[in-house]
């Protein structure tokens, strides 16, 4: 049985929020064989605080209160894959009928080496709870829909306010990519973090230089959602006071991250009207990130772990030119899909000198919805004339691929209108 002693009463009620997830078949299947023996066994973390936001509950992390030998030899007696990963931490990770789960034993550090600890496994639910990252995800879940709440952690779930578990500089040490961590949730609730706690802020100026010891894979993951944020800013800008962003990226430039931002809210407004652009994506990482790496600037290939499809993307952004004139977007969405011709549209007037007067919001809107016009006929139009009709007029060779080529670029121009018997007289 469990110590629940340490815990305050108020700390422990029925959950408020949706625990179906919690009750499904597979997830009956490896409780059952857990508890099986006597052992208690808890929804914890990630799981709990997604299910309170209302987001999808896909990874469920488990604690229980028996040693880790003992679990492997639980969930061996079903049909199951048991992952080697993790047993150094105490934690058994499972794959069952293709999902998987981490179960981990309750511990209490005796003695920490950064990521690694000296643990002693325990009964006590609190004890454990100390060693989880932030105070919202040091909340547990019994299968009966019972919350223990053993930090008092709840109220900030609820807000969304970002608090380190105890001191900021051990939770840091224990595991330096918290540091990402903790900007990635103040990005998810901007206005619950608007004045964040100075000592943590701190410990984060401190430490930041830890960062640089993680693996490039959990940077670039962590990284990854922080730009993919829609408040990508606030992140941003506690980064750079504390010394976070130069360390990754020394040229990165705010203004132009703020002013992309801005653009990406005001196209939003404009594409829910939209059929052809209401589901494209306006908070997108890799545009994000060709804005904070420089051209040529290689130290987000030291820093980050990128795959090749990303990094094609990134010097695609890097490589493009600005200042686009408005007759000019009606190749791009002739020439790109819709998103990357949004991402262009967004990227150039981003980096272009003339739209630097973002607070006209009524008169960028303006030009947002005819460039986007613009776009929209682009990629809708079909361009009239083939090889065949110029082979029928004697053309050949190198010369009908100039003269095709041509005649694109002039029917382009005239706003798609002009027909395959215009553009045969113009030839």
């Amino acid at each position: 049985m469990i110590s629940l002693s340490s815990v305050a009463r108020e700390n422990i009620f029925s959950s408020p929020f949706d625990v179906s997830w919690f009750h499904k078949p597979v997830i009956r299947k490896l409780l059952a064989i857990l508890q099986s023996e006597g052992a208690e066994v808890f929804a914890v973390g990630g799981c709990v605080r997604d299910a309170f936001w209302r987001k999808d509950v896909r990874e469920i992390d488990l604690a229980i209160n028996i040693e880790p030998k003992r679990v492997k030899d639980l969930v061996n007696k079903i049909d199951c894959k048991v992952l080697k990963a993790g047993l150094e931490y105490g934690t058994v990770a499972v794959i069952l009928e293709g999902q998987k789960f981490e179960i981990t034993s309750f511990r209490k550090d005796i003695k920490t080496f950064g990521r690694k600890a000296k643990v002693q496994y325990t009964d006590d639910l609190k004890e454990d709870a100390k060693r989880r990252d932030f105070t919202f995800n040091a909340i547990y879940l019994k299968p009966n829909g019972l919350i223990i709440d053993p930090l008092g952690g709840f109220s900030d779930l609820r807000s969304g306010k970002v608090k380190f578990v105890g001191d900021a500089n051990k939770r840091i040490d224990e595991d330096h990519l918290r540091i990402l961590r903790y900007f990635r949730f103040v990005s998810k609730f901007p206005s619950a973090n608007k004045n964040p706690d100075q000592e943590i802020l701190d410990a984060i100026s401190i430490k930041r230089s830890l960062i640089l010891k993680l693996s490039r894979e959990r940077i670039w993951n962590e990284l990854k959602l922080i730009l993919s944020s829609h408040s990508v800013t606030t992140a941003m800008f506690l980064m750079d006071q504390t010394g976070v962003l130069p360390i990754l990226f020394p040229k990165a430039n705010l203004d132009e991250l703020t002013k992309m931002s801005n653009l990406e809210k005001l196209l939003e407004e404009i594409v829910q009207d939209s059929d052809e652009l209401k589901n494209l994506i306006f908070s997108d990482p890799i545009r994000r990130l060709a804005l904070l790496s420089a051209e040529n600037d290689i130290s987000n290939q030291v820093c980050l772990s990128l795959g090749k499809q990303e990094m094609k993307r990134l010097r695609f952004y890097q490589l493009k030119a600005c200042n686009l004139s408005e007759e000019s977007y009606h190749m791009i969405g002739f020439k790109y899909d819709l998103q990357t011709s949004m991402d262009l549209l967004l990227w150039n007037m981003t980096k272009g000198k003339k739209y630097t007067s973002l607070e006209l919001k009524k008169n960028n809107i303006s030009i947002l919805r005819s460039f986007c016009k613009k776009m929209v006929e682009g990629s809708s139009a079909k361009f009239p004339l083939s090889g065949e009709d110029l082979l029928n007029r004697g053309y050949s060779g190198k010369k009908l691929g100039l003269t095709l080529k041509e005649m694109e670029t002039v029917w382009i121009a005239s706003g798609f209108s002009l027909s395959k018997s215009q553009l045969l007289e113009k030839i």
